[in-house]
């Protein structure tokens, strides 16, 4: 991981999209094995009894992945400062999917050099998250 900097930043950069191809064991593995949670997280014919797809893709596992997302793409220097996040739709293990970034706004506040980025999840080309990320930024200066 690089640095990256405020002045090499612009509105409307886009970050590099990421694949994420969940399974049934993440979402075992992400709640920790011994903590009975919803079965529909865990087990793909509980939740195709529930009328869901396959075993869900917990949020709070999709929430961490954004968060990696954009402070991967901040750098050694950057750091989120908040995540906000509103959910869609399901997303179903098994299933690809696509972690989309923008740069939407930049700026200076009290002398620190804020991005705000809006971040998708998107399954099958349609978002099941969105959300803004704002991270703070080193500058050259």
């Amino acid at each position: 991981m690089t640095a990256r900097y405020f002045e090499d930043v612009n509105v409307d950069d886009e970050l590099e999209p990421e694949e994420k191809l969940p399974t049934e064991d993440m979402a075992i593995d992400f709640f920790g094995r011994g903590n009975p949670t919803n079965p529909a997280f865990a087990d793909a014919e509980a939740a195709k009894r529930m009328g869901i797809g396959g075993a869900l893709v917990p949020g709070m596992l999709k929430i961490s992945w954004v968060t990696k997302y954009v402070s991967d793409w901040a750098g050694t220097d950057g750091a989120v400062r908040s995540v906000r996040i509103a959910f869609r739709r399901p997303d179903v293990a098994g299933r690809p999917l696509i972690l989309a970034g923008r740069v939407v706004d930049k700026r200076e506040e009290d002398s620190r050099k804020l991005i705000d980025i809006e971040v998708a999840i998107l399954a099958e080309g349609e978002p099941s998250v969105r959300g803004n990320v704002q991270v703070e930024l080193p500058s050259r200066g």
